[in-house]
C-alpha cells in the first residue's frame, strides 16, 4: 500500500497542473520548502521532445557534430598520394624511355634512308615492315642501342650538374626568373649538348645499324667511338666523315630549341589544364584550397607529355637534317623498311647543314624532310594511351587504399515517453482508502470529520505560498477519520 502515496500525489500535481520545474511568480516571495525535493513531474519536458514530430515549442534540431580526423589518418592520406605520385612518375618515365624506343629506332631508319621510295608519313604503311622485321631478327631488333641512348642522357644530366657547380650558371629556373639567369641557364645547356655531341654520333649508329649486317656493339663501344670523334676534332681521318664542329651548331640548336618549345608548350598547357580542373570545380560548388600531390603529378606529367609531343613534330624536319649529317662517313648499314627484308649502306656527301637540307628538298621534295612521321604517331598514340591508363589505374588503387571520410554524425534525438493512462482518483474507488494514504502533512486536503452522506470532494488551494501547518492537529484529525472510517 506504500505506492498510494505516490498516485495520490501525481495526482495532486495533475489537477494543479504545475510541474516542479516551472516557477511561479510567487516563488521568490515564499520560503524555500523541504518538501519541494520530493516533488515529481507529471509529463517529460517539451524540450526533449522529438523536433521530428514538429512540437510548436520545440527549439530548432542541433547543427551535425562532426567528428575532426586524427593527424595520423591526415599524414596516411598525404603518404598515400606521395606514393600514387611516385608510382605515375615511374610508369611516365618507362613509358618515355623504354616504351618509346622501338618507335625511335624505326623512325631514325626512316629518316637517314635517303633511297627509300617509301615515306611511311602514315602509321599504316609501317605496319607490314615492322611485321617482316621482326619475322626476320626478332624483337631485338627494334630494341637495339637502347643501352647507349639511356647512357647518353645519363652523360648530359652529369655534365649539367658539373657545370653548374664550377659555374654561376644555374641548373634550374622558375617562371620568376630574371633574363639574365635564363640566359645563363640556356648557356649551360648549350655546353653539355656541345660536350655531349659525338656520343650522341655514337649512340645513333648502334640504334640504326642492322643486326644481321653488323656486329653487335659492346657496352663500352659509345665511349670508344665518341671519343674518337671527339679527339679528331677538325679533320676526320675516315672518309666522309664530318667534323665535329660542324656538327655541334645543329645539334645545340636543335637541342635548345626543343627545350625551349617543350617547356613553352607544357606550362601553357599545365595553366590551361588547372584553370579547367578550377571551372569544374566551381560547377560542382567545392573548390579546394590546395590541390593534392597526386593531382599535380597528373597535371605535370600531362603538360610534359604535350610538350614533347609539340616540340618532336614541330622540329621534325631539323631532326630529319640532323641525323643525316651525323650518319654522314659512319659506313653504316641499315634495315630498309620499304619492304623488311633488306638492307642499305648509308652514302652520302654532305658540305654541311644548308647543303644537306637543299639537297633533301631538290631529291626528295619537301616531304622527304617527314619520312618516318607515322612511328612518331604511333610512339605518341601509345605513350599517351600508357599514361592514362596507369593514371587511372593507381589513382584507384590510391582511392581504395586511403580510408573514406567519416561521415557526418547527427545526436540522436531523445525518444518521448509513451503517455500513460489517464489517472483515476482513488477517492472514486474507496473513500476510505484514499483519506487512510493521504499525506497529513499536506496543506490543502479534505476535510475531515463531515459526515459519509456529506463528504465533500478535495479542494485545493492555488499555488503560492501555503501557511504553517500544525503538525499535532493535523495527526489528530488523521486518527479520528481512522476511528470514523472503523
Amino acid at each position: 500500500m506504500a505506492g498510494l502515496d505516490d498516485y495520490q500525489f501525481f495526482s495532486t500535481l495533475r489537477e494543479k497542473d504545475n510541474p516542479f520545474w516551472q516557477k511561479n511568480p510567487d516563488d521568490k516571495e515564499r520560503m524555500m520548502d523541504p518538501m519541494d525535493h520530493f516533488r515529481r513531474p507529471t509529463e517529460f519536458p517539451e524540450n526533449l521532445l522529438n523536433p521530428v514530430q514538429g512540437t510548436p515549442n520545440a527549439p530548432p534540431p542541433k547543427a551535425p557534430v562532426t567528428t575532426p580526423r586524427s593527424d595520423i589518418e591526415k599524414a596516411h592520406d598525404v603518404q598515400m598520394e606521395k606514393y600514387g605520385e611516385l608510382s605515375i612518375n615511374i610508369v611516365s618515365l618507362c613509358a618515355e624511355n623504354l616504351l618509346s624506343h622501338p618507335f625511335i629506332v624505326v623512325r631514325r631508319q626512316c629518316q637517314v634512308n635517303i633511297n627509300s621510295y617509301r615515306y611511311h608519313l602514315l602509321p599504316i604503311t609501317l605496319v607490314p615492315a615492322i611485321i617482316h622485321i621482326q619475322g626476320c631478327q626478332g624483337f631485338s631488333a627494334f630494341w637495339k642501342g637502347l643501352g647507349s641512348v639511356l647512357t647518353v642522357r645519363g652523360i648530359t644530366l652529369g655534365l649539367e650538374d658539373c657545370i653548374s657547380k664550377f659555374t654561376p650558371w644555374p641548373k634550374e629556373i622558375s617562371p620568376h626568373s630574371s633574363l639574365k639567369t635564363i640566359g645563363q641557364h640556356l648557356l649551360l645547356k648549350c655546353s653539355a649538348l656541345a660536350l655531349i655531341t659525338p656520343f650522341y654520333s655514337a649512340s645513333l649508329v648502334e640504334t640504326v645499324q642492322s643486326e644481321i649486317a653488323s656486329e653487335k656493339p659492346g657496352v663500352l663501344d659509345v665511349f670508344k667511338e665518341g671519343l674518337t670523334r671527339l679527339l679528331s676534332f677538325t679533320q676526320p681521318q675516315t672518309g666522309r666523315m664530318l667534323p665535329v664542329w660542324l656538327l655541334i651548331v645543329p645539334t645545340v640548336t636543335h637541342g635548345v630549341l626543343q627545350y625551349i618549345i617543350g617547356n613553352a608548350v607544357s606550362t601553357l598547357t599545365s595553366q590551361a589544364l588547372r584553370y579547367y580542373h578550377r571551372q569544374d570545380q566551381h560547377k560542382q560548388g567545392a573548390v579546394s584550397k590546395e590541390s593534392g600531390s597526386f593531382l599535380d603529378a597528373s597535371v605535370r606529367l600531362q603538360s610534359a607529355f604535350i610538350g614533347h609531343l609539340a616540340s618532336d613534330v614541330i622540329l621534325y624536319p631539323l631532326e630529319t637534317i640532323l641525323h643525316r649529317l651525323h650518319m654522314q662517313g659512319t659506313r653504316t648499314i641499315i634495315d630498309s623498311l620499304d619492304v623488311g627484308y633488306e638492307v642499305k649502306p648509308i652514302l652520302t656527301r654532305y658540305e654541311g647543314f644548308f647543303d644537306c637540307l637543299n639537297t633533301t628538298v631538290q631529291d626528295e621534295g619537301v616531304l622527304g624532310l617527314f619520312k618516318g612521321f607515322g612511328s612518331l604517331c604511333i610512339q605518341y598514340a601509345l605513350y599517351g594511351a600508357v599514361l592514362k591508363f596507369a593514371q587511372v589505374i593507381i589513382q584507384e588503387v590510391t582511392l581504395a587504399l586511403v580510408p573514406p571520410k567519416p561521415k557526418l554524425k547527427v545526436q540522436d534525438p531523445v525518444t518521448p515517453l509513451a503517455p500513460s493512462a489517464p489517472y483515476t482518483p482513488i477517492s472514486a474507488v474507496h473513500p476510505g482508502v484514499a483519506s487512510l494514504h493521504s499525506s497529513p502533512l499536506h496543506p490543502s486536503r479534505h476535510q475531515y470529520g463531515a459526515t459519509p452522506g456529506n463528504r465533500k470532494t478535495p479542494a485545493y488551494g492555488t499555488p503560492g505560498r501555503r501557511p504553517d501547518v500544525d503538525l499535532r492537529a493535523e495527526l489528530e484529525k488523521h486518527k479520528s477519520s481512522l476511528n470514523y472510517d472503523d
